[in-house]
């Protein structure tokens, strides 16, 4: 039976340590809820487990920063990194291997791409509907490890000449995108930053709605990586099983009624492909 790691905890810190030696180790970062993360996994690695013929133990980190000390220490094998970390993972450890890279179905044109944007949001029934009247409100980013979530807004806003801690009146890390959508709904702040999977998935609560103040250029989505320690061989085949991925798998379906990201399974694409990013984020 594979075994699931949960080391997120909502409501107690409690930090868990069980080693399974002969298990793979895939860790995902905590971009949302990690309870639904964990369900959503745990889907991913029984069609890993099914087409390798491995155990996998699959494993939420408690943030991006232990994703990344992980993979230094050699405790993960493989790992799901986003786009920000995994620029920063291959300076760090240039010998880290890309695998795939995840990619969507556009809710707009129902392609499907590996890219996604970065929005600046707020409420439609208040006062703000530029960013020049969302002076000396109340901003949210969501961790400063998150691409969408706080590198490419940050360069939106530093494009518009605006410094956060100087431009608004206080200015919040919630950790999570989903978090700043709820703090958006409860008038806890008045513009956010999110990915535009959780701005589509949370657009409408209690009759209220999100709305666009600013929008990033495409972002290269995450990143599939393989550890140094492992054998070529064996990075070939999670490449291919992760590729061979159908777009309707019942993963795919899980991510989006679960996360409400609309996934379609993984492309193979190069380091290369992620220096649209690296000179965004430079």
């Amino acid at each position: 039976m594979r075994k699931i790691i949960l080391l997120l905890l909502l409501l107690i810190s409690v930090h868990t340590s069980w080693v399974w030696a002969d298990n793979i180790k895939f860790g995902i970062f905590p971009s949302n809820d990690p309870a639904k993360l964990i369900r959503v996994m745990d889907v991913l690695g029984n069609y890993l487990q099914e087409t390798t013929g491995e155990q996998l133990e699959m494993i939420v980190t408690r943030d991006y920063d232990e994703l990344l000390e992980r993979l230094k220490n050699h405790s993960l094998d493989f790992a799901w990194i986003n786009t920000l970390n995994y620029i920063r993972a291959k300076a760090a450890l240039p010998s880290i291997r890309y695998v795939t890279t995840y990619v969507e179905k556009n809710t707009s044109t129902g392609t499907i791409r590996p890219y996604y944007q970065s929005y600046i949001v707020t409420l439609a029934d208040n006062s703000i509907s530029t960013m020049e009247q969302a002076r000396n409100t109340r901003f949210a980013f969501t961790d400063p490890g998150s691409t969408s979530g706080y590198a490419y807004p940050k360069r939106l806003l530093h494009d518009m000449g605006i410094e956060p801690a100087e431009y608004f009146k206080k200015v919040f890390f919630l950790k999570r995108h989903d978090r700043v959508a709820q703090a958006l709904f409860s008038g806890a702040i008045d513009v956010g930053a999110m990915s535009d999977g959780t701005y589509y998935t949370n657009q409408t609560q209690d009759g209220k709605q999100l709305t666009i103040l600013a929008q990033s250029a495409p972002i290269p989505l995450d990143a599939i990586v393989a550890n140094t320690h492992l054998a070529k061989e064996k990075v070939e085949l999670y490449r291919r099983v992760l590729t061979a991925m159908p777009s309707n798998h019942a993963f795919c379906q899980a991510m989006q009624s679960i996360i409400g990201w609309p996934a379609a399974g993984f492309t193979s694409r190069n380091d290369a492909f992620y220096d649209s990013a690296r000179t965004a984020l430079q």
